[in-house]
């Protein structure tokens, strides 16, 4: 996201949505879908927080619980702000900021530009709505449901004691090529120096590798003032809990031709030694994670492919790429890899309770 949304109470329309005032744009009015307007005369659901509960209440839609964004605000204290001009919000501070586009019902969410499935945002009523795993990933938010009290637990996850940093990489910007390469630095007094270059080389390397890339296309190219070239990419931090990190990267290039291309690449570490750390690190105990994965993998890739000439899925690479969330592990392939460009990034996220044996951990041995 290139732009900083404006504070909060800059736009009535923010304080509408927010406080369930009908400051609702005509367009969503008469788009109400008989989905939402059946999910608002569902029972609430009752959100607790520090030992109390709240007086605003959650919803249920599809088995996917939401929570008011008022909420986030008014009890959690987490910031929230309206760009009026953009119909974006930002949910968030600090490393990970959530932007949220509502010019319609179905509002998008990424994290710090960063576009992933099941993160659609919703407008219930005239309140925006998130869904709760996005909390517990990407907010510093642990929840817990209750089904059978119809009830979420929200409390402060307990994350690793380190600081992490945006750094930029220095390049010239002109007419012809803009570039804005970023990446996360970390630090903290608990750390082990060694662990600490370690991890931050890497990050950096990967932007570093990035640059470079956009340094040689332009050399390489025609690039122009009316097409002119763009390098940039942004980051978020998926998991920084139990002495793990899994960062993930996402870079953007385009180079004159009909769209740009999007890569995804997720790191995780180990904090004690600064180890990156493979699927088999994360799933060590099951030592048969390779055979349930390759078989589901297979079907669910299989499926999008749509007839158009792609290779069929076989197995995980040795060196896959993912990264880790609070909701599991999240399985990541390239563009074009498996499906048509308009499919997007193919990624698909499997819970440790799918993946783990009944009372086995993730990271077995890693944070010890």
């Amino acid at each position: 996201m290139n732009k900083h949304a404006k504070k909060w109470g800059s736009a009535l329309l923010a304080a509408g949505i927010l406080t369930g005032v009908a400051v609702i744009p005509v367009s969503y009015t008469e788009a109400a879908s008989t989905k939402q307007q059946t999910a608002v005369q569902q029972p609430g659901v009752s959100i607790q927080w520090n030992g109390k509960t709240l007086s605003t209440r959650g919803v249920q839609v599809n088995g996917s619980t939401l929570i008011p964004v008022a909420a986030l605000r008014d009890s959690l204290g987490i910031p929230v702000s309206y760009d009026a001009k953009e119909a974006t919000y930002t949910v968030g501070s600090g490393y990970n900021k959530l932007y949220i586009m509502s010019s319609s019902s179905e509002a998008n969410v990424n994290v710090n530009g960063i576009n992933a499935r099941s993160m659609d945002a919703k407008q219930i009523a005239g309140k925006l709505y998130i869904p709760m795993s996005l909390l517990k990933d990407y907010l510093g938010i642990d929840a817990q449901w209750n089904a059978a009290q119809k009830t979420v637990t929200l409390s402060k996850s307990q994350l690793n004691p380190i600081t992490v940093t945006s750094q930029t990489l220095p390049a010239s910007s002109n007419a012809k090529v803009s570039y804005k390469v970023k990446y996360p630095q970390i630090s903290g007094s608990q750390l082990n120096p060694e662990a600490q270059q370690a991890i931050n080389s890497v990050l950096k390397k990967h932007a570093e590798g990035v640059l470079a890339a956009g340094k040689k296309m332009v050399a390489e190219g025609e690039a122009t003032t009316e097409r002119p070239y763009e390098f940039w990419n942004d980051f978020a931090i998926a998991y920084n809990k139990d002495g793990i990190l899994s960062v993930i990267m996402q870079d953007y290039s385009y180079t004159g031709g009909a769209h740009g291309m999007t890569a995804r690449k997720g790191y995780t570490f180990s904090l004690a030694d600064g180890k990156q750390l493979q699927l088999s690190d994360v799933l060590k105990a099951n030592p048969n994670y390779k055979k349930f994965l390759n078989a589901d993998l297979k079907k669910k890739v299989d499926a999008l492919q749509g007839g158009e000439g792609f290779d069929k899925f076989k197995e995980l690479k040795a060196d896959q790429n993912f990264y880790v969330t609070n909701s599991g592990v999240t399985i990541v392939f390239d563009l074009y890899e498996y499906a048509p460009y308009a499919y997007g990034i193919p990624e698909f996220t499997y819970s440790f309770a799918q993946l783990l044996p009944q009372g086995g951990k993730p990271f077995a041995g890693q944070n010890e």
